[in-house]
C-alpha cells in the first residue's frame, strides 16, 4: 500500500521571492519568527501546506537563503521531494542558488522546477535572455530538464501554471510505502503551554497514530504520541511524506532538540562512526585531505567531526571516495540515508552523499578487506545485503533487533528475506519457542568444523577421558552461542553421526577409550582395593599419585561409573555404593525409618563412611531426614 503525500522544498538565494512566492500560492506567510518579518528575510524554516488538487495537499518547506543560515536550510531539505529552485528576473543565478542547487543534489532531490519570479520588474527582452542564461547555467544539473515557469507573485502571473506542472510531475511520482519503522527527523522543538512538549518534521517512513510508543533518538527517552497535526489540522495518524506536528508526552522541551529523530523503539543504533560513500562538488572550494575538520548534516542534525579518507590519499572536487567520518557527537541514521558536509571554517558546502555502514568499526586505511565490504553493500540489493550482514558477523549470532538496527528494513521485510535464505541454505534458523536468531551458512559449518577439530584435539591429549564437558566446549567456541543454539549445534551434529552426547560429555561419534595393557593392570588393581574395603574405602590419595598414570586410570573409572564420588575425597566402588543402596532399603521396608547408628551397625562401617552414604542417597532421592531417622522417599 503506497501514498501520494509529498513534501515541496524552496531553494535559491536570499531575496529572490521564495517565501512571497510560498505565500501566494498557499496564502500563508511562512516568515514566523519577528525578526524575519523585520528584517525581509527568511533566517529559519518557514512550513505550510498547499491544497493542490482535491486528490493533493502538499507540505511546503520555505527555507532560508542567506548564505549565514545554510544550516537552517539543510534541516529542511532532507526531505524534500520536489524542488522549487527560485530565481529573480532582475538578478539571475547568484551564489546561493548554486549552492542550494548542489545541497539539493547531493540530497538526491530527483523531481524540480525552475520558478522565474518578479517578473514583472523585467521587460520581455530582458526575461527572454535571462531564461536562456538560466538555462544554460543549469544544464550540468539534475534540473537541467525539468520544467521552467516565469511568475509574479506580486501580479499573480503565472501561480496557475506552475501549480499545474506540480500536479503533472505528482501524477508521475509513485507513492510512498506505508509500511516500515517509523522514522521522523525533527526540525523544530517547543512548548505550548496545558499541552506540553511539541515536535515538528517531515515523516520519511513508517505510520504514526495517536497513543503510538516511540523512542527518541540518541537520547533513547521512550515517549508517547498524546495527538497529531498533519496540514495544520489534527489528525488520527501520520503518513510518510507528510509534515506532522506530535504533541509528546514523557520527554520534557528541554531533553529534545533539532537532529534528534523519533523512531520505532529499538530500530536504530547510536553511532560517532559513519562509513559513507562521499562525492565531492566540482566547484569545491578546496582538495579534501584525511582528518580534515568537517561540518557533517544529515536530516536536520549538524555534528561536528573529522573526515578520513579510506581508499584514497586525498579527494580533489569532482572525484568520489569512501570515508569514515569520525564525529564529536552521537548520531543516527539509516543505511544509503543521504548527508551533506561543509568546511569547518569558512563554511562552504564540500560535497555529500550516502550511509553505507550505520555502526562500522574504527576503519583502517587502504585495507583491502574494508573496501571491499563497503562497495559490496553499496551495490547489493537487500536479500544478498542481508546474508552478507550476517555473513559478516562471524563471531555471533544474529537477532531481528540488530538486523534492524544495522540494515534498516522493518521486520516484516527481514523476516521475508530470511526466510528465502534458509530455503536457498544460506542462513541457519536456532529456534526455541519464541526465541529465534540467525547465522549465515558458511558461519555455521565453520563451527561444526571447529567443534570437531577441539574434540579431536581433546581427545589427543586426554586419551582416558570419555569426552569434553559440554559447558567447557561451548565455552572454547569461537561464536558465542546461549544454551539453546549450542544444543540445537549439538543436535545437529549428532544427526550427521559426527559426535555423540552423552550426559554433560561430547565425544567424537566413533572415540572409545583404549586402555593399554599396563594402563589395564592399574585399573584392576584400583578396582581390587576398593572391593576388598568395601565401605571402608581407601583415601585416593593413598592409591594416586597426581599427574601420574595411576590418577588418569582412577579418573576414567569415575567417568564410566565404575567409582562413584560420594562427598569431598570420599570414592566407593559401585557395587558397594549398590549392595548399601539394597540393603538401607530392605531395612526401611521391614522398620520404616533408620538412624545413622543402625546404618552403621548394618554396613559394619564407620559413622565418617556411613554418614555420607546416607547423605548420598538423600541427595538421590532414595531416603528423607526428619530429625535424627530417615525414611523411604514416597
Amino acid at each position: 500500500m503506497s501514498t501520494k503525500n509529498f513534501i515541496i522544498g524552496t531553494a535559491g538565494h536570499i531575496d529572490h521571492g521564495k517565501t512571497k512566492l510560498i505565500q501566494a500560492i498557499s496564502g500563508t506567510d511562512t516568515d514566523r519568527l519577528s525578526e524575519e518579518k523585520k528584517r525581509g528575510i527568511s533566517i529559519d524554516l518557514g512550513f505550510t501546506n498547499l491544497q493542490l488538487s482535491d486528490n493533493y495537499t502538499l507540505g511546503i518547506i520555505d527555507v532560508p537563503g542567506h548564505e549565514k543560515f545554510i544550516k537552517n536550510m539543510l534541516a529542511g531539505a532532507g526531505g524534500v521531494d520536489i524542488a522549487l529552485l527560485v530565481i529573480s528576473a532582475d538578478e539571475g543565478v547568484m551564489p546561493q542558488t548554486r549552492e542550494h542547487l548542489d545541497i539539493l543534489s547531493l540530497l538526491n532531490v530527483k523531481k524540480g522546477i525552475i520558478v522565474v519570479t518578479k517578473i514583472d520588474l523585467v521587460k520581455e527582452e530582458w526575461l527572454d535572455l535571462m531564461i536562456t542564461d538560466i538555462k544554460e547555467k543549469l544544464s550540468d544539473t539534475f534540473l537541467k530538464d525539468v520544467p521552467l515557469v516565469s511568475v509574479s507573485a506580486q501580479e499573480n502571473i503565472g501561480l496557475d501554471k506552475l501549480k499545474n506542472v506540480l500536479i503533472n510531475i505528482i501524477d508521475q511520482m509513485e507513492g510512498k510505502e506505508l509500511t516500515g519503522n517509523v522514522y521522523y527527523p525533527i526540525d523544530r522543538v517547543f512548548s505550548v503551554k496545558g499541552h506540553g512538549t511539541i515536535v515538528t518534521g517531515t515523516l520519511v517512513s513508517g505510520k504514526i497514530e495517536t497513543d503510538d510508543n516511540l523512542m527518541v533518538y540518541p537520547s533513547h527517552k521512550e515517549t508517547r504520541v498524546r495527538s497529531l497535526e498533519v496540514h495544520n489540522t489534527e489528525a488520527l495518524a501520520a503518513l510518510p511524506g507528510q509534515r506532522v506536528g506530535i504533541n509528546i508526552s514523557g520527554v520534557n522541551k528541554n531533553e529534545i532538540r533539532r537532529g534528534d529523530v523519533l523512531a520505532t523503539p529499538d530500530s536504530l543504533m547510536n553511532t560517532k562512526f559513519l562509513d559513507c560513500r562521499l562525492k565531492v562538488l566540482k566547484n569545491a572550494p578546496l582538495i579534501l585531505e584525511n582528518g580534515d575538520r568537517i561540518r557533517f548534516y544529515i536530516n536536520a542534525n549538524e555534528v561536528i567531526g573529522r573526515v578520513h579518507l579510506l581508499d584514497k590519499n586525498e579527494l580533489l572536487p569532482g572525484e568520489s571516495g569512501l570515508v569514515q567520518y569520525r564525529l564529536d557527537k552521537k548520531v543516527v541514521a539509516r543505511f544509503k540515508e543521504n548527508y551533506v558536509i561543509r568546511r569547518f571554517s569558512p563554511m562552504n558546502t564540500l560535497g555529500g552523499g550516502n550511509v553505507l555502514d550505520v555502526h562500522p568499526h574504527l576503519r583502517k586505511r587502504f585495507d583491502k578487506n574494508v573496501i571491499d565490504e563497503l562497495q559490496k553493500k553499496e551495490s547489493l540489493n537487500d536479500n544478498d545485503r542481508l546474508e552478507y550482514i550476517l555473513k559478516l558477523n562471524n563471531h555471533k549470532t544474529i537477532d531481528y533487533n540488530f538486523l534492524i538496527k544495522k540494515s534498516s528494513l522493518r521486520k516484516e521485510k527481514i523476516k521475508k528475506i530470511l526466510n528465502q535464505l534458509i530455503e536457498e541454505e544460506k542462513v541457519v534458523l536456532f529456534e526455541k519457542g519464541s526465541q529465534e536468531t540467525w547465522i549465515h551458512y558458511d558461519n555455521y559449518n565453520d563451527l561444526e568444523e571447529e567443534v570437531i577439530d577441539i574434540l579431536n584435539k581433546f581427545h589427543e591429549m586426554n586419551k582416558l577421558k570419555l569426552g569434553l564437558f559440554k559447558e567447557e566446549l561451548r565455552t572454547k567456541l569461537s561464536i558465542e552461542l546461549n544454551n539453546m543454539e549450542f544444543n540445537q549445534l549439538l543436535g545437529g551434529l549428532e544427526e550427521k553421526k559426527k559426535i555423540k552426547v552423552k550426559g554433560s560429555y561430547v565425544k567424537k561419534f566413533n572415540y572409545k577409550v583404549q586402555l593399554s595393557k599396563k594402563e589395564n593392570e592399574i585399573k584392576e588393581k584400583i578396582i581390587n582395593e576398593f572391593k576388598e574395603s568395601k565401605f571402608m574405602p581407601p583415601n585416593p590419595e593413598t592409591i594416586i599419585k597426581i599427574g601420574s598414570k595411576k590418577e588418569e586410570v582412577f579418573n576414567y573409572l569415575v567417568d564410566i561409573g565404575e567409582l562413584i564420588h560420594i562427598k569431598e575425597d570420599l570414592f566407593f566402588i559401585s557395587s558397594a555404593v549398590k549392595k548399601a543402596e539394597n540393603i538401607l532399603i530392605k531395612y526401611l521396608k521391614e522398620n520404616k525409618s533408620i538412624t545413622l547408628a543402625q546404618f552403621r551397625d548394618l554396613l559394619a562401617s564407620s559413622r565418617r563412611y556411613t554418614l555420607a552414604l546416607l547423605e548420598y542417597f538423600d541427595q538421590k532421592n532414595i531416603t528423607i531426614r526428619k530429625g535424627e531417622k530417615r525414611f523411604l522417599k514416597d
